[in-house]
C-alpha cells in the first residue's frame, strides 16, 4: 500500500513540476510592436532600439522613458515620472533603454526593434 502511495505523490510531483515550468514567465521581448506602456526587464530586455519612425509626419513621434509607472494616487503630473523624452518626426528613431528604467512608452512611433549599441551616442542615452 505504501508503495502505490509514493507512486501516485511522486506522479502528483511531477506533473505538478512540469505545469509550473510550462507556465514560467516568456523571456523580455527584443521587439516592440507599436505604441502601448512596456516594462523594462519584464515585458522588453533593455538595450539600444530602432524605429522606422512615425507613419504620419503630420502626428510625430514622441516616446518616454520611465523610473515608474503612474497609478491613480501619484502625483498628477504624468511628466514627473519622465527620464528622457523626444518629440520627433525623424526616420529612423534610435532610444537606448537602460536596465534602471522602470518603462518606456511610444506613441505613434511604430514598431521598435533591438540592435546592437554603438558607443557614439544616442537619443535617451
Amino acid at each position: 500500500m505504501r508503495a502505490g502511495a509514493l507512486m501516485i505523490a511522486g506522479a502528483f510531483a511531477s506533473a505538478l513540476l512540469t505545469a509550473t515550468a510550462a507556465t514560467a514567465a516568456a523571456d523580455p521581448a527584443t521587439e516592440i510592436p507599436g505604441d502601448g506602456l512596456y516594462l523594462v526587464n519584464v515585458d522588453i530586455k533593455p538595450g539600444a532600439y530602432v524605429s522606422d519612425g512615425t507613419p504620419d509626419d503630420a502626428t510625430g513621434c514622441f516616446w518616454r522613458r520611465l523610473w515608474h509607472v503612474q497609478t491613480a494616487t501619484d502625483y498628477n503630473d504624468p511628466n514627473y515620472y519622465i527620464i528622457a523624452s523626444d518629440f520627433t518626426r525623424l526616420h529612423p528613431v534610435r532610444i537606448v533603454i537602460k536596465p534602471t528604467d522602470v518603462a518606456f512608452r511610444a506613441d505613434s512611433c511604430g514598431a521598435w526593434r533591438l540592435v546592437p549599441d554603438t558607443p557614439t551616442g544616442s537619443f535617451g542615452g
